[in-house]
């Protein structure tokens, strides 16, 4: 049985169970053993399954993200790139601290935080979708 209400299956040899329960739905549609095999893989890339006019189901293109999602997703990315560059300059770090820092190692240090101070100022909020990310210097 597919629910084309909420896009889910469920098995007809259950029924009792999900009543019992009061959440077998109202609205569903009987589908062979092909078509459930067929729409509980993974989707194609870019589609999600969905229902279509006859309530069978079917694949649809998965919708773009909302900008809330865009800018979350940036902050994570954001993150993950100042982690990153952290676990980079670590050691640097701990040199300079007890002045065994080689020059070479300074200005790597210095490349990867002016890099970090990028990343920190890149907004996110104002055009999600056309953010683009500083390249990281070199180790």
């Amino acid at each position: 049985m597919y629910a084309y209400s909420k896009g889910l299956f469920y098995p007809l040899s259950m029924r009792d169970d999900y009543e019992a329960a009061n959440s077998w739905p109202d609205s569903f549609v009987e589908v062979s053993e092909e078509v459930y095999l067929k729409f509980t893989v993974n989707p194609p890339q870019g589609k999600m399954r969905g229902t279509d006019v006859e309530g069978m189901p079917c694949w649809v293109d998965v919708p773009p993200p909302t900008r809330e999602e865009l800018i979350q997703a940036l902050q994570i990315e954001r993150q993950q790139l100042l982690t990153q560059a952290d676990d980079v300059m670590r050691d640097w770090r701990t040199e300079l601290m007890l002045d065994e820092i080689s020059e070479t190692d300074k200005s790597k240090l210095s490349a990867w935080m002016a890099y970090k101070n990028e990343v920190k100022s890149v907004d996110v909020l104002t055009a999600p979708d056309k953010v683009v990310w500083p390249a990281s210097p070199e180790v």
